[in-house]
């Protein structure tokens, strides 16, 4: 594994994280205060952000510059009740999911261990989302 297959990785990884936390703010937004879901959909942003905040660290003592996040993004469908978010919310991580695949077999070391301990956590969100369990996440369709 080349360190630049390993660095534009890292880069996809964080592409995604912007996604889900942009996501997850429109999902916190449909969900109940206080609500089970409402809870979940907190959390889940707040992993994503962190992850994306490490990500952005990571890439920046490895003088890269960490790639932007954009001015918006495009939902996997529109969030409009807690059905929806909830289906957007599987999507986001079976999306991640893929993407921390893609980590995992470009990186060595600790930025395997990255991939790996987040794809499983990707995998646990989305079956609390609802998600079916899968035997490889992030590999295969999606």
């Amino acid at each position: 594994m080349t360190r630049d297959r390993g660095t534009a990785a890292l880069q996809q990884m964080l592409a995604a994280e912007h996604a889900a936390v942009y996501a997850y703010e429109a999902v916190a937004g449909r969900m109940a205060v206080g609500s089970a879901r409402g809870r979940l959909a907190v959390e889940c942003f707040a992993v994503h952000r962190d992850r994306r905040d490490r990500l952005v660290a990571v890439l920046r003592s490895r003088a890269v510059q960490p790639v932007a996040a954009r001015p918006g993004y495009l939902l996997p469908k529109p969030v409009g009740g807690r059905a929806a978010a909830a289906a957007v919310s599987r999507k986001v991580e079976d999306r991640c999911a893929v993407v921390y695949a893609t980590v995992v077999a470009a990186t060595t070391g600790a930025d395997r261990r990255l991939g790996i301990d987040a794809l499983v956590d990707a995998a646990t969100r989305g079956m609390a989302w609802g998600s079916p369990a899968t035997a490889f996440p992030g590999v295969g369709p999606t």
